[in-house]
C-alpha cells in the first residue's frame, strides 16, 4: 500500500474557498431577510399612515361640527342662558387714529 503525502497548501486552499463560500452565502441569507423585514415594515407603516389620514379626516369633520356657529348659539342659549344684548348694554370704543 502507497500512502499519500497530506498536503497541507492545498487543504488551506480549500478550506479558505470553502470558507469564503459559507460566508458569502450566509451574508446572501442575512441580506435576503433584512430585505423581506423592511418590505413588511413598510407594507405595516404604510398601512397605519392610511388609517391615521383616515382618522384626520375624521376629527376635521367632528371639529368643523363642535365649532359650528348654530351649535355654539344654540348651546350658549340654552345651556349657559345667555341672552343678546340690549341696545343700551352695548359700549362703543373709540378708536385712536392719530397714530
Amino acid at each position: 500500500m502507497v500512502r499519500r503525502k497530506v498536503d497541507l497548501k492545498g487543504i488551506a486552499v480549500v478550506a479558505t474557498f470553502v470558507l469564503a463560500g459559507v460566508v458569502l452565502l450566509t451574508f446572501y441569507v442575512w441580506y435576503q431577510t433584512e430585505s423581506v423585514k423592511l418590505g413588511l415594515d413598510l407594507g405595516r407603516s404604510e398601512a397605519r399612515i392610511r388609517e391615521l389620514e383616515i382618522d384626520i379626516e375624521g376629527l376635521k369633520l367632528r371639529k368643523a361640527d363642535l365649532l359650528d356657529p348654530r351649535r355654539v348659539e344654540s348651546i350658549a342659549r340654552e345651556k349657559l342662558g345667555l341672552v343678546d344684548p340690549k341696545d343700551e348694554e352695548i359700549v362703543y370704543e373709540k378708536k385712536d387714529t392719530s397714530r
